[in-house]
């Protein structure tokens, strides 16, 4: 019965597919190295309101801009010293943000990259006390980007995908049970932001897309999975609250067979990307794409796109993008439906360079065909 239902919904996804597709559209991939060395880790990518795709790596450290659709880069300059956050979009202003919420600041561009200036925020905690001044931090490093809600009674809200991880707001393995993702969101432009609820615990590095229900799809990284499936979650109240907890059947973490000190399964996963593509190359339909290493319980390799058509409840589309050493990676896309994936790879060693593939819908989608 399992086998038939998945073939059933397989070729259901295939026919949504043709839909989706609506008209014709020739299959396009390039890729090129954009950073090198293992100090320009940590991967966001964004598409600003003027079309420029902006590269960021070192947590938000550092910026390449394209004017030209991604074909063509400026060299890195830095955003801010301090920078140490993921990256946004606000639509309705056009600003970009790089916000880093443990330590109560952001930096700002009203020049879609160009220029950045730094701003001091409030960070207000969740009925847990974490978030706030003087407590346990939440942290935005090392997700996937924030969006701008589009859908909805909260259209116009700021949220970022973000994390805590008490007692003491760091890594420290005894304490992986207690940590846990989250989201911070800002009704006001990003000068105040209020930590919502948590997720599952054992999570950490989140990633977020709103549907157009106006519900936010959540998806974590498990710290702490002994079947390697990552853990999702849904808000239906603009971010405050997260429910429906459960893990994916499609999506697999990585493993990292003796990471974890205190256990004898791998476990440990991976940051991913994620994004709704635009409405207006979708006819309206919920088509959310996912990154992420494909190599369940091994190892870093295999990068790997995943699509989904029925709000990230299965994943019955997937295609390669680099076969060898790949780590964390953030999406983005263009208004026309140009993708564009910033990974973390390996030649020799896994964190060698980051790469910016470009490709469409119609490439991911051509292995179904």
């Amino acid at each position: 019965m399992k086998t038939t239902s998945a073939i059933l919904a397989g070729t259901a996804a295939i026919l949504l597919l043709g839909a989706v597709l609506g008209r014709a559209e020739e299959p396009c991939f390039d890729q090129q190295d954009l950073y090198e060395g293992p100090e320009n880790r940590i991967p966001n990518v964004v598409v600003a309101a003027d079309g420029s795709v902006l590269a960021l790596a070192r947590a938000g450290r550092l910026v390449r801009r394209s004017e030209d659709g991604g074909k063509t880069f400026s060299p890195a300059q830095e955003v801010g010293h301090d920078a140490n956050g993921s990256a946004m979009v606000d639509t309705e202003t056009g600003d970009v943000m790089v916000v880093n919420s443990a330590r109560s600041h952001l930096w700002r561009s009203g020049d879609h990259g160009k220029t950045w200036r730094r701003e001091g925020i409030v960070v207000k905690p969740n009925p847990l006390g974490h978030g706030g001044a003087g407590a346990v931090p939440v942290q935005t490093t090392c997700s996937e980007s924030g969006l701008t809600l589009q859908f909805g009674k909260h259209k116009g809200r700021l949220i970022m995908p973000a994390r805590v991880q008490p007692p003491r707001g760091n890594n420290d393995q005894e304490w992986w049970p207690y940590n846990y993702n989250t989201a911070i969101y800002s009704d006001d432009r990003g000068q105040t932001w209020q930590t919502s609820a948590p997720v599952q615990s054992g999570t950490g590095e989140g990633t977020l897309a709103e549907v157009s229900t106006g519900s936010i799809y959540y998806n974590s990284r498990s710290h702490m999975s002994v079947d390697h499936r990552r853990q999702i979650a849904w808000s239906h109240d603009g971010g405050a609250m997260w429910v429906d907890w459960q893990v994916t059947t499609d999506l697999f973490e990585i493993g990292e067979p003796f990471y974890f000190k205190y256990g004898t399964k791998p476990s440990y996963g991976c940051n991913a990307g994620l994004i709704r593509l635009p409405s207006a190359v979708t006819d309206g339909k919920d088509v959310l794409l996912f990154s992420a290493p494909d190599n369940p319980g091994k190892s870093r390799h295999r990068m790997t796109v995943f699509v989904s058509y029925d709000q990230g409840l299965t994943w019955p589309v997937k295609r390669l993008v680099n076969e060898g050493l790949s780590a964390y990676s953030s999406l983005a896309a263009a208004p026309d439906g140009t993708i564009y994936l910033l990974f973390e790879r390996g030649e020799q060693k896994l964190y060698d360079r980051m790469a910016l593939a470009r490709f469409n819908l119609a490439w991911v989608t051509a292995a179904a065909k």
